[in-house]
């Protein structure tokens, strides 16, 4: 992720030609579908060409499908004004934002098979899009009040129990083994908290800091994303493809624990479930920014401090913090990207029984548009 934040870093000080491959390698890695996004929305902020060129051939459909049909594939195709096939001659923008569409459509019409590709589903909200707000997260779509409210718009969001139906249809579409889906089973018909409940929690809270600017205006584009993934990968290879941005303290603790489980189980490989949210509004930092002049580690930091929901109504949240102990009860991890800060949470972190779960949070990064929250949950028998 070095290389992620210098990017960030080239992005701020002036006009950069962005270069788009075929595909990304997510080499088991969790969150780095979200994260490529972010960097591409961040490109775009600082950026006034916005110029980008691809290895896509001219004339390649299959390939410009296939391209659009992932998360970073179509922010490119949103975002630049100017994107070119391999030849640096051939526009390509309208052409794959045309291919986008029957995509667009399935996600609004809950034809999760057209969406699902191989391990992954993505369901992507674009702001302007005839399908903007479709039913995959949303009972209906929000009048204008409703989206200046964020209380209204909130209660239009889809319920924890149809997040998790959401979640077990999604799955059966996704090419895993049938053993995978197993594992998850338990995860979906938890007692307590599911992943619905999680999923729920952490888009509600994106879509809170995500649809309006900070002048309360609705912006004029903007992407939201939920990603639904199933990851399998080798011990060795986790530390070396987490995506963070920073150095935080219980990863290798983390990551040692699970290499353990895998060798004590004799499996070659850890399974883990992703859940990533992401989207390009200002922020949990940037929101609260005008409410408080402390830094970005202490806004960020704030958002997690309080374990009781403070939402109204029938479908009021866990609250963040409560997220973070769900995480800690699943054996898994968070990360948040947001502004100039990340936070990072392991069930390797103490728990402190007087303060509960308390992330590490590290300031001073690169800013970056958007909040990208990535939850990743081991899978085991």
């Amino acid at each position: 992720m070095r290389e992620y934040e210098q990017h960030m870093c080239d992005f701020r000080r002036g006009e950069v030609a962005l270069r788009l491959p075929r595909e990304i390698t997510h080499g088991g890695a969790l969150g780095r579908s979200v994260s490529f996004a972010q960097l591409i929305a961040t490109w775009a902020a600082h950026s006034s060409e916005r110029y980008a060129r691809t290895t896509l051939l001219p004339d390649d459909h299959d390939s410009h499908e296939r391209f659009v049909s992932r998360l970073h594939g179509l922010a490119a195709a949103y975002y630049a004004n100017r994107l070119l096939a391999a030849d640096g001659a051939t526009i390509l923008r309208r052409t794959l934002l045309q291919a986008a569409i029957p995509r667009i459509h399935a996600m609004n019409k809950r034809q999760f098979a057209q969406t699902a590709k191989g391990p992954t589903a993505e369901l992507v909200f674009v702001i302007g899009a005839r399908n903007e707000f479709h039913s995959a997260a949303y009972r209906e779509k929000p009048t204008l009040a409703q989206l200046m409210d964020s209380e209204q718009h909130g209660n239009l969001i889809v319920s924890a129990n149809e997040m998790n139906a959401l979640i077990s249809n999604i799955l059966v579409k996704l090419k895993v083994p049938s053993l995978d889906l197993d594992r998850l089973s338990p995860l979906l018909g938890r007692e307590t908290v599911s992943l619905g409940d999680l999923l729920h929690e952490t888009f509600r809270n994106t879509a809170e800091h995500a649809y309006l600017d900070l002048d309360d205006r609705i912006p004029k584009e903007g992407l939201r994303c939920i990603l639904i993934a199933i990851r399998n990968m080798q011990p060795g290879q986790i530390q070396a493809n987490a995506i963070v941005s920073a150095e935080h303290q219980h990863l290798s603790r983390y990551v040692r624990r699970l290499s353990r489980r895998a060798s004590v189980a004799r499996r070659s490989l850890v399974c883990l479930f992703e859940l990533s949210v992401f989207d390009t509004g200002p922020g949990f930092a940037g929101t609260m920014e005008l409410q408080s002049d402390a830094s970005d580690i202490d806004r960020v930091a704030h958002c997690f401090r309080d374990y009781v929901s403070k939402k109204p109504g029938p479908n009021s949240g866990l609250g963040l913090g409560r997220v973070l102990k769900s995480v800690h009860s699943l054996d898994g991890y968070l990360r948040v990207r947001t502004s100039t800060a990340e936070v990072f949470f392991s069930a390797a972190t103490p728990m402190p029984s007087d303060t509960g779960p308390v992330p590490s949070v590290v300031g001073g990064l690169p800013k970056v548009v958007g909040t990208a929250i990535t939850i990743g949950i081991p899978l085991e028998l």
